[in-house]
C-alpha cells in the first residue's frame, strides 16, 4: 500500500468511527442493525488495510450521513491533519 493510500485510509477511519461514537452507536449493535459484518467495520476502523469503497458506502449511508457530508468530512480531515496528502492525489 502506497503511503498516500494509506494516510487517506487513516482519514476515512477517523471520520467513521469519530461520526459512530458521536451519535452513540454501538459497534456490534450498528453492525448488526446495518448488516455490517463487524469485520468489515473493524478493518475500516482502523484503516491499516485497503478499504473497498462499497463498504465506504455501506457505512456512510448507515451513518446517515449524505456522500457530500461525508467528503466535506474527509476533506476537513485532510487539510488538518495530512495537508500534503492533498498534493499527492
Amino acid at each position: 500500500m502506497q503511503e498516500q493510500d494509506a494516510k487517506l485510509y487513516k482519514n476515512v477511519a477517523k471520520i467513521l468511527r469519530t461520526q459512530r461514537k458521536e451519535k452513540d452507536l454501538k459497534f456490534t449493535i450498528f453492525c448488526y442493525e446495518n448488516d455490517i459484518a463487524t469485520s468489515s467495520l473493524n478493518t475500516i476502523e482502523k484503516g491499516e488495510t485497503k478499504i473497498y469503497f462499497s463498504n465506504i458506502a455501506r457505512v456512510v449511508r448507515a451513518l446517515g450521513l449524505s456522500f457530500e457530508e461525508f467528503g466535506k468530512l474527509l476533506d476537513e480531515e485532510v487539510k488538518e491533519n495530512d495537508n500534503d496528502l492533498i498534493d499527492s492525489l
